[in-house]
């Protein structure tokens, strides 16, 4: 907790410091979009995906977009064991009727070698492909395209000159290019964690083993600073809310994002009622260890132990800059009577702060309130949400496309038989329960993250 103190001051001093923060006037998902998430193994861990969708989820409680995510592990631009491209999108993409697709490969289209011109122009021709087919079918979808995540070149010796990541970096600026040519979205992965890396490796050589374990596939943490990345490029705001509250008159000289009534002072006590408008963001990893590669299918839920701060993971916020970028939730109370004061929210300690400190602005997002408690619920459900969608893809669809006629939108490779109408119809009820599972979880999400009243007080401690 000492360390995610210190994260969370750094990011309040940053602040200060840096008062013209820029402004965001347009979030680039709009209410009712539908998003798909498509690439390889990275996409199939569901880190920045699910971190995404709990930041849409817990920063704007009103805004219904549905997310998708249809990564599978080994999958390059003309397919994989999956199936071919056309065959991935057609089971895996155009039944959603998704207006937003997010596209990542790469890692394993340049084959983990040196670069190779006959390589790189079968992926050159097969993202061209991929981005014709998907305007072709989705007529009006926005597209997104993702540079590929980096590979470890800097806590181990590259194997050859230049390294994969180099060739990787070479990938990247092809789709970079194609995003320009086609007016798509372009948003690079690849540069801001490979920065990470560099700065946790000059901190903790240990430490920077976490960030990319295996050297291709990012942890849990590593994939926050994607997601970061994808959001700031999608013009995601900064600030769940900001109060100020002068003490001495009783008057709330800002109130942004948030509802703030009933401000009382009583016996050096400052009490007021608040209610939000966002929840902060719950940051997966944070109080807990995570698997590297969660398994396809059924994998526990987020499950944070507050008195445990995963010091990976906090030195990663801390040199991504997320909570300054992403999650603030600033509180100022001026014109104090004592020295130093306790922060409880509902009843419950959160904090001890000095009076210097409360002037200047804090920032409460990453604290143990009860918010931050609502929105790692919030994050569960997110997470079961997508857990659903995998057991019911990897888990029934896709064993049973593979032998040919389960499967609606693919065409029948068996003859027709006695029971093969009965068993297309089973497997169908079955997808049609998952389908309705998942939207049960995902109306839940919306739930959990509506606005709560709130109770604050500062104490004076004498």
């Amino acid at each position: 907790m000492k360390l995610l103190r210190t994260v969370l001051l750094l990011g309040s001093l940053s602040l200060c410091l840096n008062a013209s923060v820029r402004a965001t006037t347009s979030f680039f998902l709009k209410n009712g979009d539908r998003v798909c998430f498509y690439g390889d193994s990275i996409t199939e861990q569901r880190f920045y995906t699910v971190d995404v969708e709990t930041y849409v989820r817990t920063r704007y409680p009103q805004l219904h977009v549905k997310f998708f995510n249809s990564g599978v592990g080994g999958d390059s631009v003309g397919g994989g064991w999956a199936g071919s491209i056309n065959l991935r999108l057609r089971r895996d993409i155009f039944p959603f009727n998704p207006n937003v697709v997010t596209i990542m490969l790469g890692m394993n289209d340049a084959q983990y070698r040196p670069f190779n011109q006959a390589i790189f122009n079968k992926y050159r021709q097969g993202y061209k492909h991929l981005i014709a087919s998907l305007k072709s079918h989705l007529p009006g979808v926005r597209i997104v395209l993702i540079g590929p995540s980096p590979y470890d070149d800097v806590t181990a010796k590259p194997g050859f000159p230049g390294g994969y990541n180099g060739v990787l970096v070479r990938y990247m600026q092809f789709v970079r290019r194609l995003a320009r040519q086609d007016h798509v979205f372009f948003v690079d992965f690849n540069t801001p964690l490979v920065t990470v890396l560099k700065k946790v490796e000059k901190i903790s050589p240990k430490l920077a083993k976490d960030v990319i374990p295996g050297r291709v596939h990012p942890s849990a943490a590593g994939e926050l600073v994607m997601a970061q990345a994808l959001l700031k490029a999608w013009g995601a705001p900064a600030r769940v809310d900001s109060v100020a509250i002068d003490a001495a008159n009783r008057h709330i000289t800002e109130m942004k994002n948030a509802d703030v009534r009933h401000v009382l002072v009583a016996q050096g006590v400052v009490s007021w009622t608040q209610v939000d408008k966002s929840l902060p963001m719950p940051i997966m990893a944070l109080h807990e260890t995570w698997p590297q590669f969660p398994p396809t299918s059924i994998w526990g839920a987020p499950s944070p132990d507050m008195k445990h701060t995963n010091a990976a993971t906090a030195l990663i916020i801390r040199e991504s800059g997320f909570v300054h970028d992403l999650d603030r939730q600033m509180l100022k109370v001026t014109h104090l009577a004592a020295a130093d004061y306790e922060l409880r929210i509902n009843g419950k300690k959160v904090a001890r702060f000095t009076s210097t400190e409360l002037a200047h602005g804090i920032n409460i997002s990453q604290l143990p309130t009860p918010m931050l408690a609502q929105a790692y619920r919030v994050l569960s459900l997110a997470w079961e949400h997508t857990q659903i969608r995998f057991a019911a893809w990897r888990e029934v669809q896709l064993p049973m496309s593979n032998i040919g006629w389960f499967t609606p939108q693919l065409p029948v490779n068996v003859n027709s038989g006695p029971g093969v109408a009965k068993a297309k119809t089973i497997v169908g009820n079955i997808m049609e329960n998952f389908s309705q599972l998942q939207h049960l979880v995902s109306t839940e999400e919306y739930l959990a993250a509506a606005p709560e009243p709130i109770h604050y007080e500062l104490s004076p401690i004498h």
